[in-house]
């Protein structure tokens, strides 16, 4: 898999904000990272793309990337790829030489009790199990840290998050009315069973499985 995970840190901050600002446009206040590293409750995971890009020469890593490999369409891909490096819109958090991130998840854990606060993919980088993959790594974490259960708050409306979030094992335990403070719109409150029991432990290989089957596997460092 051309992505891998590990701990935020506090050279990742500025990219953190910009994938935060893509992902959740209208969030306010945004999350100061920089500060969260401090918060001994919280734990942030970034899945960072595994293409060395240490040169003004490499490609451009704000592109979104090419599943089909390098058969037809090369260089019509890197002018593509090149005129958006170009757009005033786009951000430069990113610098040569620093891995570029295309992801980050958030986490608090109190007790036995693990919340995951916010998960943020950039645009461009949706729809290539980056999102599953921070997911996976925030399980797996809480089960080393002994927790015994995961809850989150999605947005009703927003189907995708919730089919993800049910397929590990997470279910709509409440609602929270108003709870997005751009639109007031509703947030389900989805719980997992306990994660340490067995049955839960032989789903999640599965899962497992069957993402590194379709994306390949991903190292995970922590």
């Amino acid at each position: 898999m051309p992505f891998a995970v590990r701990r935020l840190v506090v050279e990742d901050a500025a990219q953190a904000s910009e994938i935060e600002r893509d992902a959740f446009p209208e969030m306010f206040p945004p999350t100061s990272f920089a500060r969260e590293l401090g918060n001994r409750v919280a734990r942030y995971l970034v899945a960072w793309r595994r293409e060395e890009v240490e040169s003004d020469d490499a490609p451009n890593p704000y592109a979104e990337p090419d599943p089909g490999g390098d058969g037809a369409g090369v260089g019509v891909r890197r002018f593509i790829r090149n005129a958006r490096g170009l757009l005033p819109w786009r951000t430069t958090a990113w610098e040569p030489g620093q891995q570029f991130l295309a992801g980050f998840l958030g986490i608090w854990q109190v007790i036995d009790e693990a919340h995951i606060i916010s998960v943020g993919v950039r645009s461009g980088y949706r729809g290539l199990g980056v999102g599953e993959l921070l997911l996976i790594s925030a399980i797996e974490q809480a089960r080393e840290h002994n927790a015994d259960r995961l809850t989150l708050e999605v947005r009703v409306s927003n189907y995708v998050a919730q089919n993800l979030y049910t397929k590990y094992g997470f279910s709509k335990r409440g609602l929270r009315k108003a709870y997005y403070a751009d639109n007031r719109e509703d947030a389900y409150i989805m719980t997992t069973g306990s994660i340490r029991a067995h049955s839960y432990a032989e789903e999640f290989r599965q899962l497992v499985a069957e993402h590194e089957q379709r994306w390949g596997r991903a190292c995970r460092d922590w």
